[in-house]
């Protein structure tokens, strides 16, 4: 087989591939929420982010196999209207790379454009499934044609859970501010109320939106709250514009809520947990511990190992104080401890297999659970495995943001 017929087959395959792919993105960005309690929002953000450039590659390998094999350039770079098919295909291409430059600077993008250009996805589905179907040298074949009808259910089923999710979020109860409470110096806790209560499990995430100027995006924050509280609470660090925004608002401003989401969650109502925290990775285990004080399960053992800077630094520590169950421990570790003070409660350095091996009694029949930041919670891995804990009794929460 010559060189150039080789290079025209992988056209062929790249675009097909790639066409296999887009669908699969498109599909699992709508029905997120739907997969979310399966595999956990964070996780399904991370693939499409990794899958996404995995698509570009095959998508944009499509034409320049095609220029490779056949010496045209311009061809498959300007699209000619007389041949429609062909030039939907072009058109395509164009349009994927609008959208993934878009998806980069989402941040910078108002949130009416972003839903437009999340449009502009059917379009280019439709497109390029036009395209594939009365260009494709390959789509007569009847297996090809069935996956084509796969892909188009798909798609439709994605549209029609997506359009039904956004017309329930339009009937949903406004959450207003009812106060913002100072933690640390760089911590708050953003208070919010709605005439009905939020369903949600503890350590559940939701997305919080403003319609403020140029704080266009969603962020994702933990609820810091209990499902019992009659409020809705995130405890939050100020990292940037928008924390900074959220830290300034006042009581009666309007919170957009998109949420609850996220499958950090506890499963097993009979073994001890052990709760590892770096800084604002408490979040969780705020919500975990309300909630097992107000259901007073004392059969279950705490032991919450939080680390942090220095004493200043340790988020909601008065609350965790104040707690005298006893099946509730708190150890405060601290990097920046040194050498005076009391050290009652508290540990220099880090949280390491030392420190789990002093405080955790019995390890093999613990669950542990870790949120932080990725250098922590890789460290405190590393730990628990030389410690012999199983990798199904490590749970993990994902920044993804």
């Amino acid at each position: 087989m010559e060189f150039s017929s080789v290079i025209y087959l992988a056209g062929k395959l790249s675009g097909f591939i790639g066409f296999a792919f887009l669908s699969l993105l498109i599909f699992s960005g709508d029905t997120a929420r739907f997969f979310d309690r399966f595999f956990g929002m964070d996780k399904i953000i991370k693939f499409q982010r990794k899958f996404s450039i995995i698509t570009m590659v095959f998508v944009v390998l499509h034409p320049i196999f095609f220029i490779l094999s056949t010496g045209f350039v311009l061809s498959f770079i300007i699209p000619d209207f007389s041949v429609i098919p062909f030039a939907l295909g072009i058109v395509s291409l164009y349009l994927f790379l609008i959208i993934m430059f878009a998806s980069k600077i989402y941040k910078r993008i108002s949130y009416k454009i972003w839903q437009y250009i999340h449009i502009l996805t059917y379009v280019l589905f439709f497109f390029a499934l036009y395209h594939a179907i009365n260009w494709g040298t390959d789509s007569g074949n009847f297996f090809i044609r069935i996956l084509y009808g796969v892909l188009l259910t798909g798609i439709i089923i994605g549209i029609f859970y997506r359009t039904n999710y956004k017309i329930k979020q339009k009937h949903l109860e406004k959450f207003y501010v009812d106060g913002v409470k100072n933690e640390t110096h760089d911590t708050f806790t953003l208070i919010l109320k709605s005439k009905s209560k939020l369903k949600f499990k503890p350590g559940q995430f939701c997305f919080l939106r403003l319609n403020k100027e140029r704080l266009y995006a969603r962020h994702p924050f933990t609820i810091s709250s209990s499902p019992n509280d009659d409020f809705l609470s995130f405890t939050i660090k100020q990292t940037g514009r928008f924390t900074k925004a959220l830290g300034e608002l006042v009581k009666g401003e309007e919170v957009i809520i998109d949420g609850p989401f996220g499958n950090f969650l506890i499963r097993d109502d009979k073994r001890d947990l052990v709760f590892i925290a770096g800084g604002v990775g408490i979040t969780p285990f705020m919500s975990m511990i309300k909630d097992k004080l107000q259901n007073d399960n004392k059969d279950q053992k705490v032991t919450l190992l939080c680390g942090s800077r220095n004493k200043e630094d340790i988020i909601l520590k008065k609350y965790f104080d104040g707690i005298k169950e006893s099946w509730f421990k708190k150890v405060y570790i601290l990097s920046n401890y040194g050498s005076s003070g009391d050290l009652d409660g508290y540990e220099n350095g880090y949280i390491n297999e030392e420190i789990v091996k002093k405080y955790v009694k019995d390890i093999n029949s613990s669950i542990f659970y870790i949120c932080g930041p990725e250098g922590m919670k890789e460290s405190v891995v590393n730990a628990l495995k030389e410690l012999g804990v199983g990798k199904r009794n490590i749970i993990i929460e994902d920044f993804f943001w």
